[in-house]
C-alpha cells in the first residue's frame, strides 16, 4: 500500500476546454501548521496573567478567549501574539473583570497617578471616566517615557475597560529645561512658594513647552495667584504665560 502524500499537489481542473492547475494542500498539513502556531502563541503567553486564556487557530488568524486580570494583560496578550511572524490577524474575545462604579474607579485612578514616582511639578495630568473607559490628558516632561508608564499604571487597575491617551509630551529642547530650572529657582526664593516648590506633587503645576508656560492647579490666595504669574513672566526666555490657576480662598 502506498503511504499517503504529505506535500502539496497540483490538480487539473477543466474549464471550457482549458486546463487550470489548482494547488491543493492536504488537510493534515494545514492542521500541523495551525498546531504549530497555537504552540507558539501559548509559549508567548506564559505567566500567571494568562492561566485562563485559551488559544484557537484557523489559518493565520488567532482567537484569544478566556479571562485576564486587567486591561494591561489583555493588550499585552494581543501584542505578543501579533509579534509571531506567521500570524496576520488576532481576534480578542478576552474578558476583563466587571467594571467598577465610575466614581470608585476615579478614586483608584487618582491614587495610582499620585503615587507615580516620576510625577513632578512640571507635569500635569487630568482625566475622565465613562463606563470604565479612562481618558487621560495633560502634559508631561520628556525625560522618560511617562506616557507609557502612566498607561501601564492605569491599565493594571481592576475594572478599567479601556484607555484613551491624550497626554502631550513637552519639547525636549535644552532651552525649555533651562526655563524649568530658572523658574524653579525664582519660586524657591519667594516666601509664598519656598515651602511647596520642592514638593514632588504640589497643588499647582508649571508646564513649560516651547518657551510658553501654563500655570494649572491651585494656590491659596489671590496674592499667590498674581505673584506666581509675575515671577514666571519675569523669567528670561519665557515668551507667553497662560495662567489657569484657581484660588482656594
Amino acid at each position: 500500500m502506498k503511504s499517503p502524500r504529505t506535500s502539496s499537489s497540483l490538480v487539473p481542473l477543466l474549464v471550457v476546454g482549458a486546463v487550470v492547475w489548482l494547488t491543493v494542500t492536504p488537510v493534515g498539513a494545514e492542521q500541523d501548521a495551525s498546531n504549530k502556531i497555537q504552540q507558539e502563541v501559548e509559549r508567548a503567553l506564559q505567566g500567571d496573567d494568562y492561566e485562563r486564556v485559551n488559544v484557537s487557530v484557523v489559518g493565520s488568524e488567532v482567537t484569544l478567549t478566556g479571562r485576564v486580570p486587567h486591561l494591561l494583560a489583555k493588550n499585552e496578550a494581543i501584542r505578543r501574539t501579533l509579534e509571531i511572524g506567521s500570524i496576520e490577524t488576532v481576534a480578542s474575545e478576552l474578558q476583563l473583570p466587571e467594571e467598577e462604579e465610575d466614581s470608585d474607579l476615579a478614586q483608584e485612578v487618582g491614587k495610582a497617578i499620585s503615587r507615580y514616582p516620576h510625577f513632578t511639578i512640571w507635569d500635569y495630568v487630568s482625566g475622565r471616566i465613562n463606563q470604565g473607559v479612562v481618558t487621560l490628558h495633560g502634559s508631561v516632561t520628556p525625560m522618560r517615557d511617562k506616557k507609557r508608564e502612566l498607561y501601564e499604571t492605569v491599565a493594571k487597575i481592576r475594572g478599567v475597560q479601556d484607555y484613551i491617551d491624550e497626554i502631550e509630551v513637552q519639547s525636549s529642547s535644552s532651552g525649555d529645561e533651562r526655563l524649568r530650572q530658572n523658574i524653579g529657582r525664582n519660586l524657591a526664593s519667594n516666601q509664598h512658594f519656598e515651602r511647596t516648590i520642592n514638593m514632588r506633587n504640589p497643588p499647582y503645576h508649571i508646564i513649560v513647552n516651547r518657551s510658553s508656560v501654563a500655570l494649572v492647579g491651585y494656590v491659596q490666595t489671590q496674592i499667590e495667584y498674581r505673584e506666581m504669574e509675575r515671577i514666571v513672566r519675569m523669567t528670561q526666555g519665557v515668551l507667553k504665560v497662560d495662567n489657569q490657576l484657581q484660588t482656594l480662598r
